[in-house]
């Protein structure tokens, strides 16, 4: 099994790779057929992907969160997966040409940095953990979205705004819309990251006898959050909109980034993975 999973982890990367040209063809090309295959690709990587992970937890004998590399793979994964939920409520595939090569990459970074000599982690056989690091991971996910969709409303505002009508504005939806999709991703990132925090927070409650304990990134993603949160609500109540929404969804991307750096570098944590 264990065999089969290091195959298969060097293929992923490589069928990803394949996809993100083939997907190239949809977004640069003007055959309204081939757009047609935009999504069922997606759902062709996410069952393949779908099977990388059972064989990857049956290869380590764990549910497959030991390592900040196997959180990468579980990164991409949901990156397809809010992509695809995204196309379906918009009605538009070009932004997911962006969203692969982002997945693409990371689960490239993912394959090639896998540790195969690892110890079970008792913690993931416990759900209610599991479910904690998987809706922070999906809240990470949403975030990073947001602000891929906010880059991409400024790329295609400034190309407006200079009359540079290329590709970006024959293919991308309009600003209303991506901005509309930046929003929902955030929307789904706060939330998602709320829920994971609240459940770590319990769940420290219950294994440490502290709710809120002493630790650099419990700190840190607290903080995170509430600053997210404060400032969509801002945002909607003084009705920010266009550049200032899209500037606001990259600075806290970046001061996300940033944050999750640093905690990398912290060894005062009970967070670091083994």
């Amino acid at each position: 099994m264990k065999d089969m999973s290091q195959l298969y982890s060097i293929i992923l990367p490589a069928v990803y790779a394949v996809s993100v040209i083939f997907y190239g063809f949809i977004f640069y090309g003007r055959n309204k057929k081939l757009s047609l295959a935009a999504s069922p690709l997606i759902i062709f990587l996410l069952i393949l992907h779908t099977g990388h992970i059972i064989l990857r937890a049956a290869a380590i004998d764990n549910f497959p969160l030991i390592t900040k590399f196997d959180a990468l793979s579980l990164l991409a994964f949901f990156i397809l997966s809010l992509e695809l939920v995204i196309q379906k409520i918009f009605r538009n595939k070009a932004a997911g040409f962006f969203a692969l090569i982002l997945a693409c990459i990371i689960q490239a970074l993912s394959s090639i940095f896998y540790n195969w000599n690892i110890q079970p982690n008792a913690l993931l056989e416990n759900w209610y953990f599991i479910t904690h690091v998987l809706m922070t991971i999906l809240g990470y996910t949403a975030i990073s979205i947001s602000s891929l969709y906010a880059l991409l409303y400024l790329l295609l505002n400034n190309s407006i705004k200079h009359r540079r009508l290329g590709i970006l504005y024959d293919k991308l939806p309009p600003l209303r819309i991506l901005e509309k999709m930046s929003i929902y991703a955030v929307r789904i990132g706060i939330g998602s990251l709320g829920i994971g925090i609240l459940l770590g927070h319990v769940l420290s409650a219950v294994l440490m006898s502290s709710f809120w304990p002493n630790d650099a990134k419990v700190w840190f993603s607290s903080f995170i959050w509430f600053a997210y949160f404060a400032g969509y609500i801002i945002s909607q109540q003084q009705k920010w909109r266009g550049r200032w929404m899209a500037y606001l969804s990259i600075i806290g991307f970046g001061i996300l980034v940033l944050a999750n750096i640093t905690i990398i570098f912290i060894k005062d944590t009970f967070h670091n993975f083994h």
